[in-house]
C-alpha cells in the first residue's frame, strides 16, 4: 500500500472502531513495534514511516475483516461521518 505521511480522520475512526486493543497489541507484538507506537500513527499523532507501514497495513487489512464480517465496509464509516458533519453544520 502506498500511504500518505499521516492517516485521515475518517481512516482512523474506521481502524479504531473495527478492531480491539487486543488486536492492535497483537499485530503490533508480531511487527516488532510498541502497541503505543501503533496507536499513535492510527491516531494521526506520528507519522508513517517503512518501519511502522507493515503493522499499519495488517490492522488496516483487520480493520476492513472485521467490519465485513459485522455487515459494513470502511466506506460506510466514511458516509457516517460526512452525514454527522452535515447534521452539525445543518444545527448551527
Amino acid at each position: 500500500m502506498k500511504f500518505e505521511p499521516y492517516l485521515g480522520k475518517q481512516l482512523t475512526r474506521a481502524i479504531k472502531a473495527n478492531t480491539t486493543r487486543a488486536e492492535r497489541q497483537v499485530v503490533s507484538e508480531r511487527h516488532l513495534i510498541s502497541v503505543h507506537t501503533l496507536n499513535t500513527v492510527i491516531s494521526g499523532e506520528r507519522k508513517i514511516t517503512n518501519f511502522n507501514e507493515p503493522a499499519l497495513t495488517e490492522i488496516i487489512k483487520l480493520a476492513i475483516r472485521n467490519a465485513n464480517y459485522n455487515g459494513k465496509t470502511l466506506a460506510d464509516y466514511y458516509q457516517q461521518k460526512e452525514a454527522a458533519e452535515a447534521t452539525s453544520l445543518n444545527n448551527h
